[in-house]
């Protein structure tokens, strides 16, 4: 079965500059590796800040064991460039109420 959401990756707690320079390239890398580059957007939100979010929904299959990986792999790629860093994983779903 599938299952349509809405993912937003935001990053904080980097140094202005060169960090978060990095931590925008290898989110992107990440996203690319996943097949996520065409679904998601990354930006720099503020000095020290990262995003990477979908403006559509993304259809996933098997959501739970996909969710997990994501959640994981997405911290471990921004805390080998940064660790000191804060990721804040959110999923949305198509049924929730805004």
């Amino acid at each position: 079965m599938s299952l349509s959401v809405g993912l937003s990756i935001d990053v904080s707690g980097l140094r202005p500059g060169e960090e978060t320079a990095r931590v925008a390239e290898a989110l992107n890398a990440f996203l690319t590796k996943h097949d996520l580059d065409r679904d998601m957007t990354v930006g720099v939100e503020a000095q020290g800040q990262v995003a990477a979010w979908s403006e559509y929904p993304i259809i996933v299959t098997r959501f739970g064991a996909w969710a997990d990986t994501i959640e994981q792999e997405s911290q471990n790629t921004v805390r080998e460039v940064a660790p000191a860093a804060q990721v804040d994983v959110r999923w949305s779903f198509e049924d929730e109420d805004d």
